[in-house]
This record gives structure tokens, C-alpha cells and sequence, in this order.
């Protein structure tokens, strides 16, 4: 697909990446990195550039989420290298041993049958 033939809105083209297995993110005139994805820069209102993220980075604040009955689900802000934050899940067997600081790796899960995949993170040196 060409760059022409992406998705028009800023949230299907991150939805695209995310299917292709790519943490897409972007970058105002100045070089700031930005999430969520939007259609002009929030400093400057200019277009933003595209950029695929590396999708390591550390989490900077940790809730876990607990329903009766269910594990925790660990809900996390993390923070990527290339210099923006994002919220979401952090997949682990051991919930309670996540500690904000803990480096952490993308990957991406589909969170209901027939959902696009979306970008998930799992403690540096556990699986997937």
C-alpha cells in the first residue's frame, strides 16, 4: 500500500500500523513526538509527520484494575523512548510484581474476537 492509499483519519492510519505489528506515533514540525494521533500538531497546528516507534520505554505510573473474581488487570501511562506517552494494558502473569521504572517492550493483541489489534505491553525479558 502507498503512502496515498493509507487511511485518510489519524486513527485508522494508527490502526493500519497496529495491524502490520508497528506502534505508529508523530512528530510536529519541531521534531516533538505526540500520542494520540491527531490531524494538526497540538503546539503548533501544523501537519504532523508519521514515524514508527522502536516500542520500548518505561512505565511511568500503574493502577491495577480489579474486578471480583478476575486477576488484576494492570493499566499503565508509559513512556516511550522516542518521547510521548500512552496509556494501556501491561500483560503479565504477576501484576503485583510491576513496578513503576519497569521497561517494557510493545507488542499487540486483539482485545475482542474480530477486533483490530492494539498496541499491549509485556516486562522486558517476559514472553509475550
Amino acid at each position: 500500500m502507498t503512502e496515498e492509499n493509507l487511511p485518510q483519519s489519524p486513527y485508522g492510519r494508527f490502526l493500519y500500523h497496529a495491524a502490520r505489528g508497528e506502534l505508529a506515533f508523530q512528530r510536529d514540525a519541531e521534531g516533538r513526538a505526540f500520542f494520540p494521533p491527531r490531524l494538526v500538531s497540538p503546539k503548533d497546528g501544523g501537519e504532523p509527520s508519521w514515524c514508527i516507534s522502536a516500542g520500548k520505554g518505561s512505565i511511568h505510573s500503574l493502577t491495577l484494575v480489579r474486578h471480583k473474581g478476575e486477576a488484576p488487570l494492570p493499566l499503565a501511562l508509559v513512556d516511550l523512548d522516542e518521547g510521548f506517552r500512552m496509556m494501556s494494558n501491561i500483560v503479565t502473569d504477576a501484576p503485583e510484581s510491576l513496578r513503576i521504572g519497569d521497561r517494557v517492550s510493545v507488542t499487540f493483541r486483539s482485545l475482542a474476537e474480530g477486533q483490530p489489534p492494539l498496541p499491549v505491553f509485556v516486562r522486558e525479558g517476559e514472553a509475550a
